[in-house]
């Protein structure tokens, strides 16, 4: 019997089905993570309220041993008993204060009264009754926490566990001590007070952890004061344990517990592979951190039960859903796939392959339109590329040229007098990704003078090369006639002027050193000002005055003066260095750079240039630059 096809009924039923599946699994979904959650802050609740009434129960015993530490302190400090009389009084506080187990006092050695030089005078509980011992001349207990934790640290502190050496009977105690100094802040003694640790197992075993949690306590440095493997306590650390354990996790939190953390977080033991939930919090005043482990399977049991039938009910709706989709989606995607047939053709390459012909006004065939037209616009910006290409590839090839010229005109060979040992100087220039128009250029102009000139020419490209070409040209031809950098920047300033109808310019800074004795005048176009680097710091030269170079003939420009001691050096640079930008947008600026220069004062001039240009790539952080950065650096060293 044929089956007639379904009509608009029976596939809008379908539709709805396949909605309201949908929608179950949304649900359903939702309902399992609402209930994890739920579950989980009711699990962090509980575990804060029980972490909290668990450190006060802990609390409450080290604040007695705190209490009467400062008790005896005050004794000692206001009415100072004699040797004889503070046994007695330090036997009627231990008296008073049943959850302490002993108290001591350690005198300082370098104390000038000798019956409390290097006295020690102890009590403590031996059963039940109250056992005084003077440790002076048995042991050497100046060593120990209780004393030198104050004494260098200068504020009281809680010690690390340790077997007691006061009573001679091995006890595990922990104590407080605080430091005692006189009028004058000079350090008298170290006085505390010691409770056993056996309290504790008094204290936790009473706290109800579930049939497979436990608690456990560490210290600052991470060490287990209380444990349910006993083997451990005071002779493993959380990190060793985790060490042994080879669980990076475990190590993670115990580092939060001992910074004095606290949260919940999953751990894993990766010798049974099972998950543990950890709350953690520290124990105020103490230092310690106290954690609660808990089996994560025995918190999210109920909930894991539940989620297990609910994802065998969604795997047999789905597998259902799954056939209902198949079936819909042959019929929808059937005009889909012979258009999806031609894409992979156009995709091929061949764009003017013929289209499927898709009727109708639905959404199929509102896409065969919109991919009809897609086609023509790829084809229309395939031509308009080709025409951007070739354009790109001109201006790519313009700056090649500008940059070749640029670095072909600046002298790049260092040692640039390798036979003159009376300076040091080098120089660097780093092309910008738009190239610009700095350059720079030494040389001498008499067998006792070099020039020095750093410049950056205005506009980029291949013109602003040229520009800077003639501007080289210019300083040479005019530098063995004019008697001062002065009249050299007029010079070339009048003949730059002269027929300049593009209207560019050049700033320019040159020095002319006499190496004899290291004096050197200089002059300036409209440049900034370089630093000079000596015993004083690193200062700006004096500002002298002088308009931009090529802007106006007739110009003047003033000159500056002064003498360099062997040692101390000139940095000359362009305004691409103080103007770099790093990602966010901010300029370098004239102070960093001055810090800069102060930190590598006494470098050579190549190292402090190479340092110099590292710290600027660190700064930019990868930003482009838009104008080109240009160094340079000459060092006096003096004759002989």
């Amino acid at each position: 019997m044929r089956l007639r096809p379904l009509g608009i009924a029976g596939r809008l039923a379908l539709l709805t089905m396949l909605g309201a599946g949908c929608l179950f699994l949304v649900v359903a979904g939702y309902g399992y993570v609402s209930s994890q959650r739920a579950l989980e802050r009711e699990f962090r609740l509980r575990m804060e309220n029980l972490g909290e009434a668990t450190a006060a129960r802990i609390r409450r015993i080290p604040l007695g041993a705190e209490a009467v530490t400062r008790d005896l302190a005050t004794i000692l400090r206001f009415f100072r008993p004699s040797p004889q009389q503070l046994p007695e009084m330090m036997r009627r506080l231990l008296e008073s204060h049943p959850e302490v187990s002993g108290l001591f006092v350690g005198y300082s050695r370098s104390l000038r009264d000798p019956a409390l030089r290097d006295f020690c005078p102890t009590v403590y509980r031996r059963g039940e009754e109250v056992v005084y011992q003077d440790l002076r001349g048995t042991l050497d207990w100046t060593v120990w926490d209780w004393y030198q934790l104050p004494l260098q640290l200068r504020k009281p502190v809680w010690t690390e566990p340790s077997f007691s050496g006061k009573g001679g009977d091995g006890r595990r105690v922990v104590d407080y001590c605080i430091p005692l100094y006189d009028d004058q802040w000079q350090y008298l003694a170290s006085i505390g007070a010691e409770i056993e640790l056996r309290w504790l197992t008094d204290v936790l075993s009473d706290i109800p952890v579930g049939d497979r949690g436990y608690l456990f306590l560490v210290t600052p440095n991470g060490t287990l004061v209380s444990h349910p493997n006993e083997s451990w306590i005071m002779k493993e650390t959380l990190f060793t344990v985790a060490e042994r354990e080879g669980n990076p996790r475990k190590e993670e939190l115990g580092r939060k517990m001992r910074d004095g953390g606290r949260g919940l977080e999953a751990f894993s033991d990766p010798r049974t592979g099972k998950d543990y939930l950890l709350y953690y919090q520290p124990i105020e005043g103490m230092g310690w951190s106290l954690g609660i482990v808990f089996p994560k399977e025995e918190v999210l049991a109920g909930l894991t039960r539940q989620s297990r039938t609910q994802l065998l009910l969604g795997l047999l709706g789905m597998g259902g859903m799954l056939l209902v989709a198949l079936s819909v989606a042959g019929r929808i995607t059937r005009p889909i796939r012979a258009l999806d047939a031609a894409a992979q053709v156009v995709a091929s390459g061949d764009l003017h392959a013929p289209l499927p012909g898709i009727e109708g006004h639905d959404e199929v065939a509102h896409l065969a339109a919109s991919f009809g037209a897609m086609r023509d616009s790829l084809l229309r910006h395939m031509r308009e590329l080709a025409a951007t290409t070739a354009k790109q590839e001109r201006i790519a090839s313009e700056l090649d040229i500008a940059r070749s010229i640029q670095m072909s005109l600046v002298p790049r060979t260092f040692p640039a007098f390798p036979d003159r040992r009376d300076f040091d100087l080098h120089a660097r220039l780093e092309p910008a990704r738009e190239v610009g128009g700095d350059f720079y250029d030494f040389f001498m102009t008499d067998p006792h003078h070099l020039l020095l000139v750093v410049g950056d020419v205005s506009g980029k490209g291949v013109p602003a090369a040229l520009f800077m070409a003639v501007t080289r040209s210019f300083m040479k031809a005019f530098s063995a006639e004019a008697p001062g950098p002065g009249a050299l920047l007029g010079a070339v300033n009048d003949a730059i002027a002269e027929g300049n109808d593009a209207c560019m310019f050049v700033t320019l800074f040159c020095v002319l050193v006499d190496l004899r004795d290291g004096s050197f005048r200089y002059a300036r176009g409209g440049h900034n000002l370089p630093w000079r680097l000596g015993p004083e710091g690193v200062r700006f030269l004096e500002p002298v005055s002088g308009i931009l170079v090529g802007f106006s003939a007739g110009a003047s420009f003033q000159e500056g003066g002064g003498r360099l001691a062997p040692g101390e050096a000139l940095f000359l640079y362009t305004d691409g260095v103080t103007e770099a930008l790093n990602p966010k947008e901010e300029l370098l600026g004239e102070e960093r750079v001055r810090e800069w220069l102060e930190e590598l004062v006494d470098r050579g001039s190549e190292e402090l240039l190479e340092e110099l240009r590292r710290r600027i790539q660190d700064f930019a952080s990868g930003a482009d630059q838009s104008d080109d950065i240009t160094l340079l650096c000459f060092r006096y060293r003096g004759q002989g």
